[in-house]
């Protein structure tokens, strides 16, 4: 008689958890990972939505500066066919443009071609192709010359289904009359 009486005397100074105790532990820790889990993706899924917009803007930049630096040593700006001067009135279906030049030395003489390849910007430099923005947006490349002044405007798409736009104006230094 005395062990039983020594058990039930260890059993009830213990401080042990109850089953229910124990599930409601495990119920509000369950809880809890799930809120931090939710809000480190939302972090990622945020960083990755941006990600998208920093590459797009990176990649309209990247083909707006060869472009400029291309376009100031142009003598001359040829539309798709790459026979005739480009004019003020847009053509839709020509998604290409030429630029021409000679070097200083008055001998050595560049080309460079921007055109649409797929959903791709191509900068086509004597031979060398280059992607310049990617991916762009069909139907909207357009290029025009108005005087000196010539004009690129095209859209890339971001990843969110948004599309980010560039309009770049440049004056053409060494065109030919």
């Amino acid at each position: 008689m005395r062990i039983i009486a020594n058990i039930k005397e260890s059993t009830a100074d213990s401080s042990g958890f109850t089953l229910i105790e124990a599930l409601v532990a495990i119920g509000i820790l369950t809880f809890a990972v799930a809120i931090i889990g939710s809000g480190m993706f939302q972090v990622f899924n945020f960083q990755q939505f941006w990600q998208a917009d920093v590459v797009a803007t990176k990649e309209l930049r990247h083909a707006g500066s060869w472009f400029a630096g291309d376009a100031l040593n142009a003598e001359d700006v040829l539309d798709a066919g790459g026979v005739t001067q480009l004019t003020c009135n847009p053509d839709p279906a020509a998604e290409q443009v030429t630029l021409q030049w000679t070097d200083k030395d008055g001998v050595t003489q560049h080309s460079a071609t921007y055109s649409l390849s797929g959903a791709k910007l191509i900068r086509n430099y004597d031979g060398d192709l280059n992607i310049m923005a990617r991916p762009v947006v069909a139907g909207s490349l357009d290029f025009t010359l108005c005087g000196n002044l010539l004009t690129l405007k095209m859209q890339v798409e971001a990843d969110r289904g948004t599309n980010e736009d560039i309009t770049l104006q440049t004056y053409i230094r060494r065109l030919q009359p």
